[in-house]
C-alpha cells in the first residue's frame, strides 16, 4: 500500500468508527503498517487540517461532520443556489427552480429534488419535474434562482430516474416490463423529452468537432450509421404502431435484400461517404424532428397498448408499450446514445485511411448481430 492510498484508508477508518475512537495499535493492525507509522501519519493529517482528536486512554477520534442548518424559505431564495439545491437533496423537499434552458427561453417549475450529479462539463441537478410529470436534469449553471417549498419530495430511485434519463445501454432491462412511464401523457411526455435531450447531445457532439477538430472522422462514421438505422427504426416503429405503410424512402434497392450485417453496414458506410459531417447532422435531427411531430400528434390509444417490436432484419419481437418501444432500450433513441457514449473511449480497431484519420468502428453496435 502506496502512501496517499494509506492516508485514504487511514481517513476511512477513523471516519467508519466515528464517533467510537481507535487507538493507534487497532489502526496499525487493520492497516498492516506499525504504530510508528500511523503515528507519523496521523500528525500530517492533522497539521493538513483533519479534526482528529485525541482522547486519553481511549485513543484516536474524528467528529462526524456537523450537520448544516436548515435553511429558510428565504434563506434558500437568497443564497447562492447549489447550497439550495443541496439542502432540498438533503431534506427530500420540493424546490422551485428558475431555469434557462439552452434556446435561452426560462421556465418556473417544481422539481422532487433527488441529487446533484457531475458530469464531464456540467453539474446538474436529478429530479421529478412536476410540470412535465417526468425525470428531468437540469444544469445547475442555468439554474438562475432556487427556492425551497415546504412540500416533501416523493421517494423515488435515483438510478432509476438516471435510467429513465439516459439509457446508457441499450439492453433489456431484469423482467419483460416497460421502463416508461403508464398512462398515455406521461408515456408522450417522457418520450418527448427523451427525444429533445438526443437532440440535444448531437448537436453538442457536432459543435464539439466543428471546423475539423479531433474527432470529425470519428463522428461523421457513426452519423452515417445512426442516419440510416434510425430512418429504419422509426419508420418500421411507426407502421407496426399505426397499422400505416412505412413513409416513402430513399434507401437504394440493394438495402432491401437479406444481406449480412457486415455487407450491410459497408452499403451504408459507401452510400454516406460524399455525405459531409453537417448534412449527415442535419438529416439525423430532421429525422428525431419528423419522429416527434408524429409522437406529439398521435392517437392517446397507441400509448396505452403493447407494440410487437418490429426487429430490423428478423421477426417482430416481444410486445412492449410504444414509449419504451421509442425511448427504451434497443430503441432508436437508446441506439444513437450508446454511439455517443462510445465517441468517447479509444476505438478498438481503429481504420487507417489515407489522411491518417481514425474511424470509430460501429461493427460492435447491439443491433447488429
Amino acid at each position: 500500500m502506496d502512501r496517499v492510498d494509506r492516508l485514504l484508508a487511514l481517513v476511512a477508518e477513523l471516519r467508519a468508527a466515528s464517533p467510537d475512537p481507535l487507538t493507534v495499535d487497532e489502526l496499525a493492525e487493520r492497516l498492516g503498517v506499525s504504530g510508528r507509522t500511523v503515528r507519523r501519519d496521523l500528525e500530517l493529517l492533522t497539521r493538513g487540517g483533519l479534526p482528529v482528536r485525541s482522547e486519553r486512554g481511549r485513543g484516536r477520534v474524528l467528529p462526524p461532520d456537523p450537520a448544516p442548518p436548515p435553511l429558510s424559505e428565504a434563506q434558500s431564495l437568497v443564497g447562492p443556489v447549489r447550497d439550495t439545491l443541496a439542502a432540498a437533496v438533503r431534506s427530500r423537499r420540493v424546490v422551485r427552480l428558475a431555469y434557462t434552458d439552452r434556446s435561452g427561453r426560462r421556465t418556473f417549475r417544481d422539481v422532487e429534488a433527488q441529487g446533484l450529479v457531475l458530469g464531464p462539463h456540467a453539474e446538474y441537478l436529478v429530479g421529478w419535474c412536476r410540470m412535465r410529470d417526468g425525470p428531468r436534469m437540469f444544469r445547475v449553471d442555468r439554474i438562475g434562482a432556487a427556492c425551497l417549498s415546504g412540500r416533501a419530495a416523493g421517494a423515488r430511485d435515483l438510478d432509476e430516474l438516471l435510467a429513465a434519463l439516459r439509457v446508457p445501454l441499450p439492453r433489456p432491462p431484469a423482467d419483460d416490463g416497460p421502463r416508461a412511464p403508464t398512462g398515455a401523457g406521461r408515456a408522450r411526455a417522457w418520450t418527448l423529452d427523451r427525444l429533445e435531450h438526443v437532440r440535444a447531445r448531437l448537436r453538442d457532439a457536432a459543435e464539439e468537432v466543428r471546423d475539423g477538430r479531433p474527432g470529425a472522422a470519428a463522428l461523421r462514421t457513426v452519423l452515417g450509421h445512426l442516419a440510416q438505422w434510425t430512418r429504419w427504426q422509426a419508420a418500421a416503429i411507426r407502421s407496426a404502431a399505426d397499422g400505416a405503410e412505412p413513409p416513402r424512402s430513399d434507401v437504394p434497392p440493394a438495402f432491401a435484400r437479406p444481406v449480412p450485417a457486415e455487407e450491410r453496414e459497408r452499403m451504408i458506410q459507401d452510400a454516406m461517404a460524399l455525405r459531409s459531417l453537417g448534412e449527415l447532422t442535419r438529416d439525423l435531427l430532421e429525422e428525431l424532428t419528423g419522429l416527434g411531430h408524429w409522437a406529439a400528434g398521435c392517437d392517446d390509444a397507441l400509448w396505452e397498448r403493447p407494440v410487437a417490436d418490429p426487429r430490423p432484419g428478423g421477426p417482430p419481437g416481444l410486445e412492449r408499450p410504444l414509449a419504451d418501444l421509442l425511448a427504451g432500450w434497443r430503441g432508436p433513441l437508446a441506439h444513437i446514445e450508446w454511439h455517443l457514449d462510445r465517441l468517447a473511449e479509444p476505438p478498438e480497431r481503429p481504420v487507417d485511411l489515407e489522411e491518417d484519420d481514425e474511424l470509430w468502428v460501429v461493427d460492435r453496435c447491439p443491433l447488429l448481430p
